[in-house]
Parts: C-alpha cells; sequence; structure tokens
C-alpha cells in the first residue's frame, strides 16, 4: 500500500509539473507585457525575448524541424551551429509581434501523457477570440520544457520541418543555417 501511495505521489507531482510552469511563465509574462507597454525599452524587451524562450529546449526543437535523417548526418559541430542560429531566428522572432502573447484570460485542460512526455492544452481568451495553445514537453535534465508549440492546430515543428525539407532540396544544411543567420 505504501508503495501505491508513493507512486500516486510522484505521479501527481510529475503532472503538476509542466502545468505549473506554463501557469507560472504566462503569469510572468502578462506582467512583463503591461510593463513593457509603459516602458519599451530595449532591456524590457530581451526580458520579454528571454522570458518566452525559455520554456523551450532548442536543441530538441532542432533535431525535430531537420528531420532525424539530416540530423544523424550532421556532425556534432554542425547540429550545435544550426541550433545557435535556428534559436537566435526563433527568438528574435518571438518579439517581433509581442500582442500575440496578450491575453485578457487563459484557461488550461488537465495534461495529458506520463512522466517522460506531457501536452498542456491553455484556451487562451483576449478580445472576445480564443486561441487553443498545446504546449507538447518532455523532461530535459530533470525539467519540463517545450519540443513543439500547436496554435489553434498549427504545429510549429511541422511548419518548421516542412520549409527545412523544401530548402534543403536544393541547398546544404551550411547554406540553410546561412538563411537562418541572415533572417535572424
Amino acid at each position: 500500500m505504501k508503495n501505491i501511495i508513493i507512486g500516486f505521489l510522484a505521479l501527481g507531482l510529475a503532472w503538476a509539473s509542466p502545468l505549473e510552469l506554463i501557469k507560472k511563465k504566462d503569469q510572468q509574462l502578462q506582467a512583463l507585457l503591461k510593463g513593457y507597454k509603459i516602458n519599451k525599452s530595449v532591456e524590457k524587451q530581451e526580458e520579454l525575448k528571454s522570458l518566452i524562450n525559455s520554456i523551450f529546449n532548442f536543441k530538441e526543437m532542432g533535431r525535430k524541424a531537420l528531420g532525424s535523417k539530416v540530423w544523424k548526418a550532421a556532425s556534432p559541430e554542425k547540429q550545435e551551429e544550426f541550433v545557435s542560429a535556428f534559436k537566435i531566428m526563433i527568438e528574435n522572432a518571438s518579439v517581433k509581434k509581442l500582442e500575440v502573447y496578450e491575453s485578457e484570460r487563459t484557461e488550461y485542460d488537465d495534461p495529458t501523457g506520463n512522466e517522460k512526455k506531457a501536452k498542456i492544452t491553455a484556451h487562451v481568451f483576449n478580445d472576445g477570440k480564443e486561441s487553443i495553445l498545446v504546449y507538447k514537453m518532455k523532461p530535459f535534465e530533470g525539467e519540463w520544457q517545450a519540443w513543439d508549440l500547436i496554435i489553434d492546430d498549427l504545429s510549429t515543428m511541422r511548419n518548421y520541418r516542412e520549409q527545412f525539407k523544401t530548402i534543403l532540396e536544393t541547398k546544404t544544411l551550411t547554406e540553410l543555417i546561412e538563411i537562418l543567420k541572415k533572417k535572424a
């Protein structure tokens, strides 16, 4: 009986972790956005960029965006170079339209998954419109991080994977990295 109770407690903690992380980050983001409207400094913008992107595991995102065949064929140095360029591009894109992150209220569904993966669904309401965000998460080095964000049924990872696949039909990985650097 004691082992069953410990198992339930462990499962409960695993479930709470990704949901609580998303809730906490959203509360911090909403507070920062209110402050940013008053003080649109570069420092505030960098703080927003850091917070928005702190939930993501860019190495996992990059690996999935490239696809396993291209990822495995790349040297560890080339993988790092790609992830670095990919991360900078995403981080810079995240602050171009900050109004996208504003919400009047957010409601969360119960998380689904297990201790190895979870999906957190958030219903974000703003100006009378609802957007549904689904965070696909896994624990990395003991911390839950997202590797995909689905916004109103559109997967960020699927979108990048399709774009990169098209580019890689005519260009090398090195050329793709240069394209990402230019976009950043």
